[in-house]
């Protein structure tokens, strides 16, 4: 993607670490950016940040671990803005500790949010992306999706599969003008694992 001035973007997980910086590295470049986390004081104060760099912002309040909610964030986007140039599949929890002592109830939101919501909004903005030029998708996987280690086994699956996700994106699509990243970051101080279930 040659310029990013006037281009339309969704973040998820907007609200604070990665996420928040992303948006707010596109805001600086010009991009409108759609802002889409569960934490709705978060957005909020990142939506004013947005503005005051002058760039165009609407925020959605979402529990990406709920498919109804990831459908209706999607339509609602397309609803405003007709067209998407980027998506930012940045969203994501963790878990940490002994394996056996997750519950089904944990496995089942953390792979929800790390990776069928990240699946789910690709498949249901796709067409809107390939329909763009030069348009864009980013899938903020972590160093967690090529490198394991213990007591982190429902992480490093939802990682591993987002990096196959986003490599078999970028086979299949790339010639036809969709960029696919799979970023994956060592560790960074977010509030990811202070906020972990363990």
């Amino acid at each position: 993607m040659r310029s990013i001035h006037g281009k339309n973007a969704m973040v998820t997980g907007a609200a604070s670490g990665i996420g928040r910086a992303i948006a707010l590295a596109l805001a600086d470049c010009g991009a409108n950016v759609y802002l889409v986390d569960i934490d709705g004081r978060g957005l909020t104060d990142v939506a004013w940040q947005v503005r005051q760099r002058g760039g165009g912002v609407l925020v959605d309040q979402c529990d990406l671990a709920l498919a109804g909610d990831v459908s209706r964030t999607a339509d609602s986007l397309l609803r405003s803005w007709g067209t998407l140039d980027i998506l930012v599949n940045n969203a994501g929890i963790a878990y940490y500790g002994p394996t056996e002592r997750m519950t089904a109830a944990q496995w089942d939101r953390l792979l929800a949010v790390n990776l069928l919501a990240p699946v789910h909004l690709t498949r249901l903005l796709l067409p809107a992306l390939l329909d763009r030029p030069e348009s864009h998708l980013l899938n903020v996987c972590s160093i967690a999706g090529l490198v394991a280690g213990g007591r982190l086994a429902a992480y490093h699956a939802s990682k591993f599969g987002l990096v196959g996700f986003s490599e078999s994106l970028r086979v299949e699509y790339g010639g036809r003008g969709l960029g696919v990243t799979a970023l994956c970051p060592g560790l960074v101080e977010t509030n990811i694992f202070r906020a972990a279930m363990n």
